[in-house]
């Protein structure tokens, strides 16, 4: 007997990263933001000024993507970029002023979005759930990582 589409692991994943996609972007909309520019946002605010190419590999996006995120950044004045003074190929991202602050607002709009997600699941079960994600991530990792650096 064939299985349901939805009752696949990786089919419910995905519905729920595309709806939490749209949620994002349709909340993040309001600051002019994309849900992908917001994550380079909160990564700068939790570790720094990053190279453009540490950030791709951390955020596991391709090197067109990257360009283009940061150039919307640019454009909109939350964050800079300089050449490195070690390898002038190099090129430096930090976030502004105006960068930091919308990370606060990243932060308190996450909360909000988790927090109607997980609705009816207590903290074990999320702590579990979390748990079992990182796993399915450490699994698949290795067979993305060759694909991204193309």
């Amino acid at each position: 007997m064939r299985q349901s589409l939805d009752e696949y692991l990786g089919y419910n994943i995905h519905m729920v990263s595309h709806l939490l996609q749209n949620i994002y972007n349709a909340r993040l909309g309001e600051y002019n933001l994309t849900h992908s520019q917001a994550r380079v946002i909160y990564f700068l605010a939790t570790a720094g000024e990053q190279s453009q190419t540490e950030l791709q590999k951390r955020l596991h996006i391709k090197a067109s993507t990257m360009n283009g995120l940061i150039e919307s950044l640019l454009k909109h004045n939350r964050i800079s970029k300089r050449s490195s003074m070690e390898d002038k190929r190099t090129n430096l991202i930090k976030l502004t002023d105006q960068g930091v602050e919308l990370h606060d607002t990243i932060v308190q709009i996450v909360r909000v979005i988790e927090d109607e997600a997980t609705v009816g699941l207590s903290k074990e079960e999320q702590h579990v759930m979390v748990s079992w994600l990182r796993k399915m991530q450490s699994n698949l990792k290795p067979k993305t990582t060759r694909r991204e650096d193309t």
